[in-house]
């Protein structure tokens, strides 16, 4: 068994504790003050401190005037550059715009995240004035939604699936998007506040949904006998 030498057994703690914060940032899950993150992170402020002045030295967060820290441009330029190598990521946009302009409802791009998660990896959000959550760079359990359900392409015959957790006032519709080995490489949604969506709005979203997704799957190559007729 190869033994790690102590200075190494720092380095790596450090590293550690380092991406952990970086984390905790970007995922917005605190008011990304000092004393938030490193309560988030079980980290000391003094070593919080530390390594968050090394992150901002290499401009991937920064502090603001209100003292919270933030992404910075050396993060969005990272992102930028791994999303550009996604060719649904880049597909997409005008297919959720055009999705909300005929639901008036958010519609989001989602693709498996870590084990038994999806991610949430683009959105457009509703123009009304109540909408539900918008959720870009966050996970949702895959089990039990939507957006789980069409990535383990569990669909109904008409393409679609539908959800409502008992959770949650939102209802889901989503369809998956495959590419050119029929593997599904992502799915489509629409998230609507259940209190204002009926099951004629279910079937007019899932048909909207499976019309997209059909497209985008053409454009990435899915073999015609999978994506179906136009």
């Amino acid at each position: 068994m190869t033994s790690v030498a102590p200075s190494q057994e720092g380095s790596t703690r450090s590293v550690d504790r380092a991406l952990r914060l970086l984390a905790a940032v970007l995922e917005s899950t605190t008011q990304g003050t000092l004393s938030d993150l490193a309560r988030a992170t079980e980290l000391s402020a003094a070593t919080a401190s530390r390594l968050l002045a090394t992150l901002a030295q290499h401009d991937l967060v920064v502090r603001g005037e209100d003292g919270k820290y933030r992404s910075g441009t050396r993060m969005r330029q990272l992102a930028a550059a791994a999303l550009r190598d996604n060719a649904l990521y880049e597909l997409v946009g005008p297919h959720l715009i055009q999705l909300v302009e005929e639901t008036s409802e958010t519609a989001s791009l989602g693709v498996p995240g870590p084990p038994g998660e999806v991610l949430y990896l683009r959105q457009v959000p509703s123009p009304r004035q109540v909408q539900t959550a918008v959720w870009t760079g966050r996970t949702i359990p895959r089990d039990g939604t939507a957006l789980g359900a069409a990535l383990d392409g569990a669909t109904t015959p008409r393409g679609f699936v539908t959800s409502q957790r008992p959770d949650s006032d939102v209802t889901a519709v989503a369809a998956p998007v495959l590419g050119h080995n029929g593997e599904i490489l992502g799915a489509i949604s629409i998230n609507a506040p259940a209190y204002r969506t009926t099951d004629a709005d279910v079937e007019r979203y899932g048909a909207a949904l499976v019309r997209h997704a059909r497209e985008l799957s053409v454009a990435l190559g899915a073999p015609q006998h999978l994506v179906g007729p136009a």
